[in-house]
């Protein structure tokens, strides 16, 4: 979730700075994240994440091949990954001397409310992208937030997690939720800017890059290619 959230856990448990708790990512099953990414770029292609988290989807891109660089903001996030190069730093000031085929925007970072946080994310992306290569950009889908409703249970492994609030006004996301594994809940506030299909397009084709395709059904995740600098 992008960052101005608000986290709670039920076993006191860190909390990072963005509002995401520490516990609640590390017990959240990795998804279908890593094989969109795995799909989309080369074998063993080298990978720069950015907002890693505590490894969920890290560890799964290294035992599909890649070498992944890790970054995350939190060190108590950076604590429990435990494969790859591990980098804490803030998305916006990273600038690492090596260049990646292949750059990884998820966690729908790119819908944050922060202002100019968006573009800076989208400039380290450029700045550490291969002429050629691709950046992989994780968005809120419109239609998911148009139909996510307060008191929709989903079950994901072990985890059990409730939307608790749910209101889109002015292309604006504001949802909460309770997410339960054995004896422990962590709560989950967040604010996304949510983008039509059009004006996601105008803000990557701003930052410099061309969407060159979508990688799922619901076009919440996009392959980008820096245009010619």
């Amino acid at each position: 979730m992008s960052p101005l959230g608000q986290g709670t856990a039920s076993d006191g448990g860190p909390v990072a700075p963005d509002g995401s708790p520490v516990g609640l990512y590390r017990a959240f099953p990795a998804g279908r994240e890593p094989e969109i990414i795995h799909g989309a770029v080369p074998p063993a292609a080298p990978i720069l994440e950015l907002g890693c988290g505590a490894g969920r989807t890290t560890h799964e891109l290294t035992a599909l091949g890649h070498h992944v660089v890790a970054v995350d903001q939190s060190a108590e996030m950076l604590a429990h990954v435990h494969t790859g190069t591990r980098v804490h730093a803030d998305i916006e000031a990273l600038a690492l001397t090596e260049r990646f085929p292949a750059v990884v925007l998820a966690s729908y970072l790119v819908n944050t409310i922060v202002p100019g946080q968006r573009d800076a994310f989208l400039k380290t992306c450029h700045r550490h992208v291969t002429d050629g290569g691709l950046v992989l950009v994780q968005r809120t889908s419109p239609t998911w937030a148009t139909g996510l409703k307060a008191g929709h249970t989903v079950r994901s492994g072990r985890m059990v997690l409730t939307i608790t609030e749910a209101r889109l006004e002015s292309g604006v996301l504001y949802a909460a939720q309770e997410c339960r594994h054995g004896d422990t809940t962590w709560t989950h506030a967040w604010t996304d800017v949510v983008y039509s299909d059009r004006e996601f397009e105008e803000v990557v084709e701003a930052a410099g890059f061309a969407l060159m395709r979508w990688l799922d059904q619901n076009q919440e995740w996009a392959a980008l290619q820096p245009l010619p600098r």
